[in-house]
């Protein structure tokens, strides 16, 4: 059974095996299988808001979803890793405006698309130039089957099957968010530059069904899957380390080398892959608050709140249970917004708590389709209402996780 997981690390994906290219595909054995949280949320900004169904508001704006108080509690370790070259450091801060590549890491510009409520970066396949969403919820490197030098969402080239190489791997067929389409697995040279080094990978090619509507192309940042999973992008690059930079001049650096110094950083989990089966490991952290409006959900051992950082999300997504609970909390309180101001905490190995709120976070319910093996806990999926104007960075191997705050 082959699971494609770059829509959404937590969507409900239909896998079936083929036997033909693109344009003639013919099912051999279909079966149904669930790939990563197998939530239908990623894309959020395309659903109807929460708050408007149950308590009548008006619907917020997309780009709204993003305008955060992302408050994060002082850290004093710098993201910036000492191996990363002077030359391409001012004050402190990485020089935005050029890609700098080492054998250790690459730093790379990443931008704003107002239509996707996303970042995107650039990338090239073959010679041809290709945007995806940064997305740290899905593993895979993908481009799009169709033509087109600008459209509304991305600037991309053309794709030239002629051009790749068959990757070994079964064709699928993926659907998310009320979309089904081919997805074709080639290899390709691929930099992120024309004037780098091309190294040749395994890429997912999407048909027009998945990018129409909520779809499109992601540039996925989990490393680590199950073995039947398609290979990842970081996975076949070799990159350890990331950091996602959401300030004022947004940039994405992918290391081999740790990017974190010192204890003051949040300790990631696997216990969703470990316990429950997930077949991708997520980046998820055990939260030490979840605040809503004011009032605390109550957290045990017994149930612990398990977060997951998505980039590819614009706003938050919680287990069915949590999202019930906290409507009938509401009404009962007779809350004027059932999401207002939502606060999550963790606590550092040093002993310090980072806290990060949004206002009004579009959220949605993950849903029943859970593939995750008897699973118990709470489950908050956080988004870019939490995570943008904010640094995020990742130490894979290491399990690491720290936020720089915004300035």
């Amino acid at each position: 059974m082959i699971c494609m997981c770059s829509t959404n690390f937590i969507s409900v994906v239909l896998v079936l095996f083929l036997v033909t290219s693109l344009e003639g595909f013919q099912l051999c054995h279909p079966s149904v299988s669930s790939c990563s949280a197998a939530f239908a949320t990623k894309r959020q900004h395309h659903h109807h808001i929460v708050q408007a169904e149950s308590f009548g508001q008006d619907s917020i704006e997309r780009r709204v979803a993003l305008q955060t108080i992302a408050t994060i509690l002082p850290i004093t370790t710098s993201v910036v890793s000492p191996f990363i070259s002077n030359a391409i450091v001012t004050n402190g801060t990485i020089n935005p405006t050029i890609i700098e590549a080492t054998e250790s890491y690459v730093i790379i510009p990443i931008q704003y698309i107002p239509a996707l409520s996303a970042y995107v970066i650039n990338y090239y396949l073959f010679g041809e130039p290709f945007s995806g969403i940064v997305d740290t919820g899905s593993p895979f490197l993908t481009a799009p089957s169709t033509c087109s030098k600008w459209s509304y969402k991305y600037k991309w080239g053309c794709y030239h099957p002629e051009m790749t190489y068959d990757s070994g791997y079964a064709n699928t067929i993926e659907g998310f968010d009320n979309n089904q389409g081919p997805v074709v697995w080639r290899r390709a040279e691929f930099a992120f530059d024309d004037t780098l080094q091309a190294q040749n990978l395994t890429f997912g090619v999407f048909g027009p069904d998945l990018l129409d509507g909520p779809g499109g192309v992601f540039f996925g940042l989990i490393k680590n899957t199950d073995s039947w999973i398609r290979p990842s992008f970081l996975g076949q690059m070799g990159y350890s380390s990331f950091s996602i930079d959401l300030r004022q001049t947004p940039r994405l650096i992918l290391s081999k080398q740790p990017l974190i110094t010192g204890n003051n950083y949040i300790p990631l989990v696997r216990d969703l892959s470990r316990r429950y089966n997930a077949p991708v490991v997520h980046y998820t952290a055990k939260a030490s608050s979840f605040i809503v409006n004011g009032l605390p959900l109550r957290l045990d051992a017994k149930t612990p709140t398990y977060v997951i950082f998505d980039t590819g999300l614009s706003g938050m997504a919680v287990s069915d249970e949590l999202f019930e609970g906290r409507n009938l909390q509401a009404r009962k309180n007779k809350e004027k917004s059932l999401w207002g101001e939502v606060s999550v905490t963790f606590e550092t190995i040093a002993g310090s708590f980072v806290e990060m709120t949004a206002k009004q976070p579009i959220t949605t319910p993950l849903g029943q389709d859970t593939p995750w093996t008897r699973f118990k806990g709470n489950l908050v999926v956080l988004g870019l209402a939490f995570l943008d104007q904010n640094v995020m960075t990742i130490d894979i191997d290491d399990q690491k996780l720290q936020f720089v705050q915004s300035y």
